[in-house]
């Protein structure tokens, strides 16, 4: 009887030792098959994960992260305390993510207000200037559904506009391959406008469509191209050709 016990205990503890040993034996073989035998693994079952962290949202959603003086014009009174349709030189800064007008209303009190509510705003500028940033809603577009600002570049007979705009591009992580990056990314986007009144079309700068535009004053721009040189894929260039055309 003392014998049957012991051969009991013997079978219970070699036991796990064993499971333990051939799951080792499984994983193995299993990574083996992967690595060098090209398993191909169905696409309706799960046959590994790979842990990690998750990825995050880089970038960030305003046009510039530095408060700018500015003043601000609202449509109508909304719920910052304020006596006036206005405010004037108040720290603002533009969400394009959120499509907000982020107010500095003190040390630690930033007041968050939707582009719906504000005509306009004007802010300083990395050029040393003044912007003008005007709600979208004061223009007529052709097949097309804005939202938030433009920044008025040149205003004329023929306007420059800017459209400032965030998209969120997503991760290119790959699973299988544990390559690639988690992360999403926010991207800004500045798209360029021009007006003639309240009408409003999209414009692809380039010596073609800007001749195209000012038609009307074809052979003085040609000369003024030619001779001044502007570079149309910049800001300088196109703001420069603007301002002369509005001058003919």
């Amino acid at each position: 009887m003392r014998s049957i016990f012991i051969l009991l205990g013997l079978l219970v503890y070699t036991l796990p030792v064993f499971a333990q040993e051939q799951g080792e034996y499984m994983t193995q073989t299993t990574r083996d098959r992967i690595n060098f035998a090209n398993l191909n693994i169905n696409n309706n079952a799960t046959l590994f994960t790979i842990k990690g962290p998750a990825g995050t949202l880089l970038g960030t959603p305003y046009l510039d992260t530095t408060w700018q003086a500015g003043n601000v014009k609202f449509y109508n009174k909304v719920g910052m305390s304020l006596t006036t349709d206005s405010l004037a030189g108040v720290p603002v800064r533009l969400d394009l993510l959120a499509n907000e007008i982020d107010v500095k209303a003190g040390a630690t009190s930033i007041k968050a207000v939707k582009a719906s509510a504000i005509r306009y705003v004007d802010m300083n500028n990395a050029y040393g200037s003044v912007s003008r940033f005007i709600n979208v809603q004061e223009f007529q577009t052709e097949g097309q559904t804005l939202t938030g600002f433009f920044e008025q570049i040149v205003v004329g007979k023929l306007s420059l506009l800017m459209h400032p705009s965030v998209h969120i591009q997503k991760g290119n992580y790959n699973v299988a391959m544990n390559v690639g990056s988690k992360d999403d990314q926010l991207v800004k986007k500045m798209d360029w406008y021009v007006a003639r009144g309240k009408q409003v079309v999209k414009f692809s700068p380039g010596k073609k469509a800007v001749l195209e535009l000012m038609a009307d004053k074809k052979d003085q721009l040609d000369t003024f191209l030619k001779t001044q040189k502007p570079d149309l894929k910049t800001r300088e260039g196109l703001s420069t050709t603007f301002v002369y055309y509005n001058t003919l």
